[in-house]
């Protein structure tokens, strides 16, 4: 996700990336030239906007730590997005919210589920005959960008309650909630749970400290049929992103075989069945 500005011949690009290819988080970096690499995007909206709203994206773009954005890349707390709608912000373009401007959106953590809000921007010059929006098929992804584009409801359920873990111990959501993050998806899927309603750390004991563990649970944890599972903390914060987010891409391959398997058994029976059944009537 990232942003291009024109006026005559004069053009710029700004999207914002790891400054080390490949990492997940660490030091960012300001991209000039998103424009050039990703040809033909998903979604694309173009807006004629004021003087003043461009020199303000320009002023973002070119020191946008300056302006309270935070230089250190996250993939899942502070990426292209952030900065993008950091950008429109300040230069006053907002999303719509409930037929209201919603002037501190920093945007849905999928690229794709930006579009909508994208889409609900009002143009400052509605009648412009620059006012175009276009869509492309999907463009073929790495995997990497297959991971940040598809949804995955459980892991935004996990990072919210590593977030709330986080800020009961006067912390911030930083690249080890990231990788705890990642880490406790995998632990949710190999386990069966299909949701997890809580992360919690392991209490003291008479055998190990507090914090050694940490469980992720489904129900409520005073119902005796709720689901739990646990995982060394400190495995889970020392745990790749890249390496948690392929293993659970596996776990979902394995599992979409396995019902393929099954729907084909299924069939298989059922064809059987009816076969029997006409010989039976011959």
């Amino acid at each position: 996700m990232y942003l291009v500005v024109e006026h005559g011949k004069e053009r710029e690009s700004f999207g914002f990336a790891p400054a080390k290819h490949g990492a997940t988080s660490g030091p960012g970096a300001v991209n000039n030239e998103d424009f050039l690499e990703y040809i033909d995007p998903f979604y694309a909206r173009r807006m004629e906007i004021s003087k003043a709203q461009y020199e303000k994206i320009i002023e973002f773009g070119r020191g946008a730590d300056q302006h309270g954005f935070n230089l250190q890349y996250g993939g899942l707390s502070n990426s292209c997005i952030d900065f993008t709608w950091g950008a429109l912000n300040h230069a006053g373009l907002h999303r719509q919210a409930k037929a209201e401007a919603d002037k501190t959106f920093e945007g849905a953590i999928r690229p794709l589920n930006n579009k909508n809000e994208i889409k609900s921007i009002q143009a400052p010059y509605p009648d412009s005959k620059l006012n175009i929006e276009t869509d492309h098929p999907m463009p073929k992804r790495t995997f990497q960008q297959w991971l940040i584009s598809e949804n995955e409801p459980m892991l935004e359920q996990i990072q919210g309650k590593v977030a709330e873990l986080d800020a009961a111990n006067g912390r911030s959501f930083d690249p080890t909630s990231e990788r705890i993050s990642a880490s406790l998806l995998v632990l949710a899927k190999e386990n069966g749970l299909s949701r997890v309603d809580h992360v919690m750390l392991s209490d003291r004991t008479a055998n190990a400290p507090a914090a050694e563990n940490i469980f992720v649970v489904q129900g409520e944890r005073g119902d005796p049929a709720h689901l739990r599972a646990a995982m060394s903390t400190a495995v889970a914060a020392q745990t790749p992103v890249e390496a948690s987010l392929e293993r659970s891409e596996q776990l979902a391959n394995d599992h979409q075989l396995s019902q393929q398997q099954l729907v084909a058994q299924n069939e298989q029976s059922q064809t059987q069945e009816r076969e029997a059944a006409v010989l039976r009537m011959g």
